[in-house]
């Protein structure tokens, strides 16, 4: 049974649902890998004398730094999508378009160790030549696993969501 809509509402549910970062989430991130910097820069400024503990500080120093770095990158550019999903398939970021019917598997991968989150990412296997696989972290998006899954299975199978931003 299709529920009536008049036309406007039905012609903006057929444009492609923009997901965005969340910038609550990328200012905990970054507030977070900042106080990791100073604590594994500090350890790693203590072990100086000591030459594989001061490798094994400064590696995770330097994790801590490129992470620090993506969230105030991604802070940036809060204005730009992260991802399209509309009726023709998904959109990354880089502007990459994986079609609907090219799609051999596409997961939300959300894995945590003790409660503690340690990766979230979308991964889409493809029929295509090149991607075959396409990843993209989604743990700052503005949405979890099941609003995504949702809005994946309402466009793929033609029906048009019910609720819209």
């Amino acid at each position: 049974m299709e529920i009536y809509r008049n036309p406007q509402s039905k012609k903006q549910a057929e444009q492609p649902h923009a997901v965005y970062y969340s910038r609550l989430k990328l200012i905990a991130g970054a507030l977070l890998w900042s106080l990791a910097l100073a604590f594994f820069g500090a350890l790693t400024y203590r072990s100086l004398g000591e030459t594989g503990a001061m490798a094994f500080f400064a590696v995770i120093t330097a994790g801590a730094g490129w992470m620090l770095i993506t969230c105030v990158r991604c802070l940036t550019r809060l204005d730009t999508p992260a991802l399209f999903i509309g009726r023709d398939g998904i959109r990354f970021a880089d502007g990459v378009l994986i079609a609907w019917d090219e799609m051999k598997e596409n997961v939300y991968v959300d894995q945590s160790y003790m409660g503690i989150p340690i990766l979230k990412l979308v991964q889409v296997k493809t029929t295509l030549a090149k991607p075959k696989v396409k990843k993209q972290r989604v743990a700052a998006l503005a949405m979890d696993s099941d609003e995504y899954l949702a809005l994946c299975d309402n466009y793929s199978q033609g029906v048009m969501p019910v609720t819209t931003r």
